[in-house]
């Protein structure tokens, strides 16, 4: 193991000793999926708070507790909401019918109540904690749903960024410096949809945002274009 490696894996160590759920968290008090699913809007920002040792690195580093970002989808004013997500998730089916192998990972549009459901059996956490959801409501814009659907059909099964490779791109665009999109993370594949729909500016390239970036509602909304906004997150979790 590398200098580099054992120094990463010590702060990941040190990471998840520090992490707690947030004091004003109540579980009991927020409301369920069922409760808040109509009432999000398309295009709002899914906002994870993840069990894994990376997790709470990113959600130590970052100073929020959140360490996923993707993006919450619905067509046609269908109930049912969708997920656009880029991860290393490989057993559920995409519903963009582009790939071969339906259930690959990297970027792809997913059932959203399946994947929540499937995310603590996925990724087991080290201390017995439980994944948090919550949801940054997207205002201000109205989606041009043929527009969204393309640009998730031209980035749709684009391979999720190795952890090497994702924090250098994470720095790159620190310097404004575009990775490109060969392959991307998260937050990354958030920033560069909203980008190509027109609702975030090019100010910064798509590497340069991390998930807590869109629940600090004054730093992204400063960054967002026209009347598009997005709203402090809301936690929610799966029906009782």
């Amino acid at each position: 193991m590398s200098l580099a490696e054992k120094i990463l894996k010590l702060a990941e160590q040190i990471a998840v000793k520090k992490h707690h759920a947030p004091v004003d968290y109540d579980e009991q008090k927020i409301k369920t999926i069922d409760e808040i699913e109509s009432s999000i809007p398309s295009g709002s920002v899914l906002m994870l708070s993840g069990t894994a040792v990376e997790s709470r690195l990113i959600e130590e580093v970052d100073g929020t507790d959140f360490s996923h970002a993707a993006l919450m989808v619905r067509f046609h004013k269908h109930k049912n909401l969708h997920l656009w997500t880029a991860d290393t998730v490989n057993i559920l089916p995409d519903q963009i019918k582009k790939e071969e192998d339906k259930n690959h990972p990297g970027t792809h549009l997913l059932d959203l109540r399946s994947y929540l459901a499937s995310l603590d059996k996925i990724y087991p956490s080290p201390d017995g904690s439980k994944y948090r959801f919550a949801v940054a409501r997207l205002k201000g814009v109205s989606v041009d749903e043929k527009k969204l659907w393309e640009t998730m059909y031209t980035y749709d099964g684009t391979p999720f960024t190795p952890t090497s490779e994702e924090f250098i791109h994470f720095i790159e665009g620190q310097l404004n410096i575009d990775s490109g999109i060969h392959n991307s993370f998260c937050a990354q594949m958030v920033a560069r949809t909203y980008q190509e729909m027109g609702w975030l500016t090019q100010k910064h390239p798509a590497n340069y945002f991390n998930p807590g970036i869109f629940s600090k509602t004054h730093t992204i909304n400063a960054l967002m274009q026209g009347r598009a906004r997005l709203e402090t997150p809301e936690y929610f979790k799966l029906n009782d």
